[in-house]
């Protein structure tokens, strides 16, 4: 019986001990959080497309005949 009652005391304890520490390690370990990288000097905040390409006659027999190919296979289902 006092075996039993040595048992439940000592696991009170280490409960107890357990909370305590878990409480300490959660405070701890949020003090300062950086989520983001610094942002660098000079850093572009805007993006700049590249200038445009026209295309050749090659470039647009391609694409028409892609396009024919399509409407011929959206036409045949």
């Amino acid at each position: 019986m006092i075996k039993d009652m040595n048992m439940k005391r000592d696991m009170k304890y280490l409960v107890m001990a357990a909370c305590a520490a878990m409480a300490m390690m959660s405070a701890v370990s949020c003090d300062d959080a950086d989520e983001l990288p610094p942002m660098n000097d000079g850093y572009a905040t805007e993006f700049i497309l590249p200038d445009p390409v026209d295309l050749t006659a090659a470039d647009r027999e391609v694409i028409q005949e892609l396009q024919d190919e399509y409407n011929a296979d959206i036409a045949s289902n």
